[in-house]
């Protein structure tokens, strides 16, 4: 679990990723923000690190049932992003039975819930091609590393 000035570093580092993912797309901008968004009260809610209150998750209801499916960038890569949904939770629902298991379970639980950065990379791609792709792909590695928790 983050700490204040963890979770407000992190934001910045999520807000310079996005934009760097997104280039001049602002659909796409906005897609990764919402998404963003909706990620981090979800995973607040299981980890109780903070209460959430009534208008935020009603906030995540609408990111999920009425924003990002009417996004125009989602529309458009539907197809390609919802598989990347699929895995993203796979790997980010493993990953918390893994964190309660043993030491070699909770390194992969500790890999496996970054899974959600390899949206980023998808992102680059869609927008700016293969080059910016690789680029982010090397850039999520040591923007978002963390130590192994204890």
């Amino acid at each position: 679990m983050s700490s204040i000035e963890e979770r407000k570093e992190n934001d910045l580092k999520v807000d310079f990723i996005i934009d760097q993912a997104a280039g001049t797309d602002k659909n796409a901008v906005e897609y990764l923000t919402l998404l963003s968004q909706a990620l981090r009260t979800i995973d607040d809610i299981y980890d109780e690190f903070e209460i959430v209150t009534q208008n935020e998750l009603l906030a995540v209801v609408e990111i999920l049932f009425v924003r990002l499916p009417s996004n125009k960038f989602y529309q458009e890569n539907r197809e390609c992003l919802f598989s990347q949904h699929v895995s993203m939770w796979n790997a980010w629902e493993i990953s918390n039975v893994l964190y309660r298991g043993d030491d070699l379970d909770r390194i992969y639980a500790h890999v496996l819930r970054d899974y959600v950065n390899e949206i980023l990379p998808v992102v680059a791609l869609i927008t700016q091609g293969h080059a910016k792709m690789k680029e982010i792909n090397s850039l999520i590695r040591p923007l978002f590393k963390k130590e192994l928790e204890q």
